[in-house]
């Protein structure tokens, strides 16, 4: 298969059965896009312990991992390399920006605090990052959640959520905040429409909701929403902080990612749409 973009998707792959399930998603959506996989494997503690307790050194992690880039690229007919850096976790970013990357895709077990290095990974990538939990196998993405919130930046995510949905035929379900100030919703309607006209631009089919309860209720009613429309995807916005926004990741944007029913998110963070992206 011709490749047609020069911008891989990234997989940071640990001999994990959730690095695993997101090689799975990432080479599904790789075929779709026509874009090149990656494999990077960051010769961190855990790697030198596999190693380790294989009896083996750097040759056999090398030949593992070429081994299961043949794999992939014959499964999915998707170009297939392979990286072993070493650092930590957070040399990933790193790495991210090194390759010029279009999509993370990461397997996610669920982190005990809000400071855990993948939140932190996540937070401060170069580019949309796709978390999957668990064992959750790959399906056709067809319903797409765009949580619109209050926040100026949340119409950014409209460029990454146009290119997924137009790949995939996916239909957009715009799930706005209720907001009672009247100055507030007034502004609210106006960055609505304009998300809505994108996706008219664009012949993108979507509909359009509002929550119905007060803005603090609002995350748990997008979950429901998203349940009862048996959604396949968020499309996520890191939420904006004045102060150590590139170094956390928010109570409420992790309740949305691991949700309890382990529905996908793409999540961005807003400096970078417009630059990386499905084409």
């Amino acid at each position: 298969m011709k490749n047609t973009d020069t911008q891989p998707i990234l997989i940071p792959y640990d001999f994990t059965s959730v690095s695993d399930i997101a090689i799975e998603h990432a080479a599904n959506l790789a075929k779709l896009a026509k874009k090149s996989l990656i494999l990077l494997n960051i010769l961190d503690d855990s790697t030198l312990k596999f190693l380790k307790s294989h009896d083996k050194m750097d040759q056999f992690l090398k030949t593992n991992l070429e081994n299961l880039s043949n794999k992939v690229s014959k499964k999915y007919n998707v170009p297939t390399d392979f990286l072993i850096k070493k650092g930590n976790i957070l040399s990933i970013t790193d790495m991210a920006k090194e390759l010029s990357i279009s999509y993370m895709f990461i397997g996610i077990d669920q982190p005990h605090t809000l400071a855990s290095k993948i939140f932190k990974m996540i937070g401060n990538s170069p580019a949309p990052v796709y978390v999957v939990q668990g064992d959750i196998k790959w399906k056709s993405i067809k319903t797409i959640v765009f949580p619109v919130d209050s926040f100026e930046e949340t119409r950014q995510k409209i460029s990454c959520t146009i290119k997924v949905a137009r790949i995939n035929n996916s239909t957009v379900k715009l799930f706005s905040i209720f907001l009672r100030n009247k100055e507030r919703q007034y502004y609210q309607d106006v960055r609505l429409k304009q998300i809505e006209k994108l996706l008219q631009t664009n012949e993108i089919p979507y509909t359009s909701e509002y929550a119905k309860e007060d803005e603090e209720k609002f995350p748990d009613e997008l979950l429901k929403y998203a349940e009862e429309n048996k959604s396949d995807l968020f499309i996520l916005m890191k939420t904006p902080r004045l102060y150590f926004s590139n170094l956390f990741i928010n109570p409420v944007d992790k309740k949305i990612l691991l949700n309890a029913m382990n529905i996908p998110s793409i999540y961005v963070n807003p400096k970078d749409i417009g630059i990386y992206g499905l084409s």
